[in-house]
């Protein structure tokens, strides 16, 4: 006996073992062509992220993956306890590197997020047995290329994007099958049970679906979180003197000293990409040569910028009229105030000295104002030390040690700004409110007299006459004169009229005649810089502060990225006018641009449909597009007053308002049922009775928890419920179904009869048993 229970024994515990050994091995995926596909999946998340951020990644994790991914197909069924070993080790070892990086500033944070998860993939790459492992490969895909969505500002990123789509759709399908426990181990379409046309139009509906969402997905202000972009590994060192500003010449200079163009070729520094910038960033500036020199320039994009708001990128402002053009007259070393950036972080705080509030006699109403954050990238290889900022920054987070900050406010960095360069700035931007425009008085601090008020002495008088005259011609719209009473409406009367009674043109100035604005106003017009001179001239000659400002437009707004991309031709000047209290506002007196640069007043909350309506509204008449634009206007005050009300009646209003979206969700719903019902009522009635009547009987049998699947015949669905109604039922079932194919496919005639006799055993199997 003992002889005999020993190999029993035996054969028990390798039964075991070989149990054991199935159970372990269950869940292991055999599906070559999901495993091909989800590798490839993560490939085009790692080139995508390496399109975008400049990074090198994919040399070397794409090959070295794709060997780690057939290694886990031959080991898929061991247990590899070192190879996990070694993982477990290179993945802290890898988390510690990321760490350290992270304290260190080493580089952005989202880059060293994305190369943690990249090492990660390629090290998880070579231990893939089972489903779920493959699905931890597609969530670090997914991350991958929602890193790369952030960090991407052009239109390159929708290809790895739509590839990323193509891809998406089939992984998901061959998922389900898995899941299913259907194996699929070819990569033919029908052996992987995809048929290549439902495909596309599934393709089809999620593109169109997922744009529209895009199109319709407000703009809401974000950057809630105090940590902004600022390229960290683009480090800004000081290059030029304590508030020195790097001219274009000064750049053909060191271009030439160092023996290389700025393209990295050699030559002697009389490229013509140091052309690409206009000639208005400089101590001083000459306006009469500048504007045709800008006419000559050729468009290239200098930056992009992220913004809340629609706003003009202000770079320098001057104080001191030439004659000729515009310089800054406090620009010595001493003069200029330095900030260095808080140990912590890259943030600068820019003060800024408060407005007075000389001859207010009584209070005024707060100034409304907000905080607007702008996130710019340098793409221009030649942008001088200025840095860009909308009026006026409080903080910059800038990848320096110092900034230089000048009596205007300006912001200056220790060294040209390199291309790819990404800073922050939050712009506190005041918001016009012209009641209380009109409300302040014509009186200013000595501060402001002794440097804005400033003319040559030998300005012609007729500048003085000619804005005495403007001002005194002044009417109301309907025609009537009117007296201006006010510093505010004395600018605007200015601005307007210089827009109107002047011309865009050649000056031809000769400077033994004068100055350059008596000279513009002799010849009724000149170039659109000269309008800017012109109006501030006239303002300081009739007592109120200017100064004449530069930057950039808004530039082009791009509704896919979110950015505003700004070309060297979109270059403008200004005029600043100085305000008790409010501080600089500025006003546009060039023709055909309006009066107002853009400021808070250009809500971007929901840019993409603003941007489309505004291309389809050039196709149409004036008249068409004034009604819409009125609509519009009239259903953003009804919404807007609807939450303000609400938002005045405090946690009442919230559930009141919490009430009405529930009563318009179910009303949206009963009037979305209501255009069904009455959509397929109406395919009903076009079709012939015998068609009506078996769609109508297969329509009542699905309310009732029978449908009929869409691989079934007639009498595969007839068979099916034979044990599921009753004989009645299953009687009028049967003839309708045998009318119906007799019709259809035996061309039988439909008559009076025909049709009285369905009618009937439609009811018969209605009616209740």
């Amino acid at each position: 006996m003992d002889t005999i229970q020993q190999p029993r024994s035996k054969i028990g515990a390798f039964d075991k073992l070989r149990k054991a050994s199935e159970f372990t091995i269950a869940g292991v995926e055999d599906s070559i062509p999901l495993r091909v596909l989800v590798q490839i999946f993560v490939f085009i998340s790692i080139g995508a992220m390496d399109s975008v951020a400049g990074s090198g990644n994919s040399a070397w994790a794409i090959p070295l993956s794709a060997i780690a991914g057939v290694w886990a197909w031959y080991a898929r069924r061991k247990r590899n306890v070192i190879v996990k070993l070694f993982i477990a080790i290179a993945m802290i070892a890898m988390l510690v590197v990321f760490l350290r990086d992270l304290v260190r500033n080493a580089d952005e944070t989202r880059l060293l997020l994305a190369r943690l998860l990249i090492q990660l993939q390629v090290l998880h790459s070579f231990d893939l047995p089972r489903r779920k492992d493959l699905g931890y490969s597609i969530v670090i895909g997914l991350i991958l290329m929602a890193l790369a969505a952030t960090l991407s500002q052009t239109m390159v990123f929708a290809l790895w994007l739509i590839a990323f789509l193509l891809l998406g759709i089939p992984i998901l399908l061959l998922d389900h099958r898995s899941r299913l426990g259907v194996p699929t181990k070819s990569f033919q379409p029908e052996k992987m049970g995809i048929s290549l046309l439902p495909l596309s139009g599934l393709l089809a509906i999620v593109l169109v679906l997922g744009l529209t969402i895009f199109a319709f997905l407000p703009r809401l202000p974000g950057f809630q979180l105090r940590n902004f972009p600022v390229s960290v590994n683009l480090s800004v060192e000081r290059d030029v003197p304590r508030g020195d500003i790097l001219t274009r010449q000064q750049q053909n200079q060191q271009q030439s000293g160092n023996g290389t163009s700025p393209n990295g070729t050699g030559g002697t520094g009389n490229n013509n990409d140091l052309e690409t910038l206009p000639p208005l960033f400089a101590p001083e500036i000459d306006t009469v040569s500048g504007s045709q020199q800008s006419k000559q320039r050729q468009p290239e994009l200098v930056m992009r910028v992220r913004s809340q708001a629609e706003l003009f990128w202000r770079v320098m402002a001057y104080d001191e009229f030439t004659g000729k053009g515009w310089r800054i007259s406090r620009n010595d070393p001493t003069q200029i105030r330095t900030v260095r950036r808080n140990p912590f972080n890259y943030e600068f705080f820019v003060a800024q000295q408060p407005h007075a509030s000389i001859g207010i006699k009584k209070p005024l109403q707060p100034i409304a104002s907000q905080d607007v954050v702008q996130t710019y990238t340098i793409t221009s290889p030649n942008f001088p030390n200025l840095v860009p900022a909308a009026s006026v920054p409080k903080q910059v987070f800038f990848p320096s040690e110092e900034l230089d900050i000048d009596p205007e406010g300006m912001i200056r960095g220790p060294g040209p700004l390199p291309e790819d360069l990404t800073y922050t700035v939050i712009s506190n931007v005041v918001a016009r409110n012209v009641q209380q425009l009109r409300q302040l008085p014509n009186e200013y601090p000595s501060s402001v007299r002794n440097y804005y008020l400033q003319v040559p002495a030998n300005l012609s008088p007729n500048v003085r006459n000619q804005a005495l005259s403007l001002v005194a011609n002044a009417k109301a719209k309907d025609g009537k004169p009117i007296a201006l009473d006010n510093p505010y409406d004395v600018v605007v009367q200015i601005a307007q009229s210089v827009k109107q009674n002047y011309e865009i043109k050649p000056l031809k100035f000769d400077e033994s005649k004068g100055d350059l604005v008596s000279q513009f106003i002799e010849q009724g017009g000149g170039e659109e810089s000269h309008f800017v001179s012109t109006m501030a001239v006239m303002l300081r000659s009739l007592g109120i502060p200017t100064r004449y400002v530069v930057g950039f437009a808004p530039g082009k707004f791009n509704p896919f990225t979110g950015l505003y991309e700004v070309q060297n031709i979109d270059t403008q000047s200004l005029v600043e006018v100085y305000f008790p209290v409010y501080g600089w506002i500025a006003f546009d007196p060039i023709p055909n641009r309006p009066l107002f640069p853009p400021s808070l007043e250009n809500n971007r909350t929901f840019g993409v449909m603003q941007t489309f309506w505004s291309w389809i509204a050039q196709f149409l008449p004036s008249s068409v597009t004034s009604f819409f634009a009125a609509l519009f206007e009239s259903i953003g005050n009804f919404l807007g007053g609807v939450m303000n009300w609400l938002i005045d009646m405090g946690w009442i209003g919230f559930a009141f308002g919490l009430a009405i979206a529930f009563g318009i969700g179910i009303g949206g719903w009963a009037l979305w049922q209501l255009a069904i019902w009455w959509w397929q009522r109406q395919r009903l009635q076009k079709m012939p009775i015998p068609q009506r009547t078996y769609q109508q009987m297969l329509q009542w049998l699905s309310e009732q928890g029978k449908p009929k699947s869409s691989c079934q015949t007639p009498q595969e669905y007839l068979t099916s419920l034979s044990d599921r109604v009753s004989e009645k039922q299953a009687d009028a079932i049967a003839k309708i179904t045998q009318i119906y194919q007799d019709w259809r496919y035996g061309d039988r005639a439909i008559g009076y009869n025909l049709a009285t006799e369905l009618k009937m055993l439609l009811k018969q199997l209605k009616a209740k048993m």
